[in-house]
């Protein structure tokens, strides 16, 4: 008995197999295009992106324009007379400037207090010279507060302070150091003691 096998079945089966392989590769082509966003989706979100800044940083105190400068009386004793030349340097086209000079305790300033106003129409820059007399021995500080009043503006204010050596303050300062009431820690530090009142509401 003789078998005869079919050429046209073969060549079929070889057919079907390359279909379905270009087929398979075609879905999987097709799968990976669609993950992948169009230029035009990436472009319009890049459009209604939305950045919010912080404020800036500032370190400048707010106040009036203005800044200090000064001259002050060196090597001074108990009792004797010295004088501050303070300058002012301010930014205002015109208005009013208003200085006030105020000594600490043992510090007097032509009594008790010194004022003088200033017209800021046309010059940007003030001396003002201060006298005062001391009592003690020590550290002491002319304190300035200057106000502005601008014709087209609020009024505004800036302090300053002025550092006046008395005698022989090193040996002052000392004395207070000493007088401060100190303990002794259990790890050897010195720490002041203060006295303090604690209430419960």
């Amino acid at each position: 008995m003789m078998t005869i096998s079919n050429p046209i079945s073969g060549i079929s089966f070889l057919a079907l197999g390359l279909a379905l392989g270009l087929a398979l590769g075609a879905c999987a082509q097709q799968t990976a295009t669609d993950n992948v966003a169009s230029p035009e989706t990436i472009s319009t979100a890049a459009v209604e992106k939305t950045v919010t800044l912080q404020p800036a940083i500032t370190t400048v105190k707010p106040g009036a324009s203005i800044s200090f400068s000064h001259d002050v009386t060196q090597g001074l004793d108990v009792g004797d007379t010295g004088f501050a030349t303070i300058t002012v340097n301010e930014g205002y086209p015109s208005g009013s400037l208003t200085l006030t000079a105020t000594g600490e305790p043992g510090l007097v300033v032509s009594g008790t207090e010194a004022v003088t106003q200033m017209n800021m129409t046309g010059q940007t820059t003030h001396s003002w010279r201060v006298d005062f007399s001391t009592e003690a021995a020590g550290v002491f500080y002319l304190n300035v507060l200057a106000t502005t009043d601008p014709d087209d503006g609020m009024v505004e204010t800036r302090a300053y302070a002025v550092r006046i050596e008395v005698g022989d303050w090193q040996s002052e300062q000392a004395k207070l150091q000493a007088q401060k009431a100190t303990e002794s820690l259990s790890d050897g530090e010195l720490a002041v003691v203060m006295e303090a009142e604690e209430t419960i509401e």
